[in-house]
């Protein structure tokens, strides 16, 4: 009996330490599901923008810095909150980012990888 309980035991710590891990590999993962080199078209201004969003999520914007800070990194979404306040919001598909979301600008755009 003993020696099934103490089986039983290791066991079940065994499995709450895989689960921890899996959790801490994912989330050490996220960045590389949003870095790259994105654009999107402003229909309003007819011109396109391209976003880089760098492994350690530093934000760019047409080769320009954005001062923002990281709110929120998960499987879909990537949150930045710029110097002004405002959401630049990320959302992504199992494989890449999909769409910016521009607080400032009140926009929504389909985003697109550059090759």
């Amino acid at each position: 009996m003993f020696g099934t309980g103490l089986v039983a035991g290791l066991s079940s710590s065994l499995g709450k330490v895989s689960k921890s891990h899996k959790q801490h590999q994912s989330q050490t993962l996220l960045p590389l599901l949003y870095a790259g080199t994105w654009q999107y078209k402003d229909e309003n201004r007819n011109r396109i923008h391209y976003v880089e969003i760098s492994q350690e999520l530093k934000l760019t914007i047409d080769q320009r810095p954005i001062e923002a800070q990281v709110k929120l990194v998960d499987s879909h979404n990537l949150i930045f909150i710029d110097s002004f306040g405002y959401h630049i919001t990320f959302t992504a598909n199992e494989s890449r980012p999909v769409q910016m979301m521009d607080e400032a600008d009140d926009q929504v755009y389909i985003i697109n990888s550059v090759k």
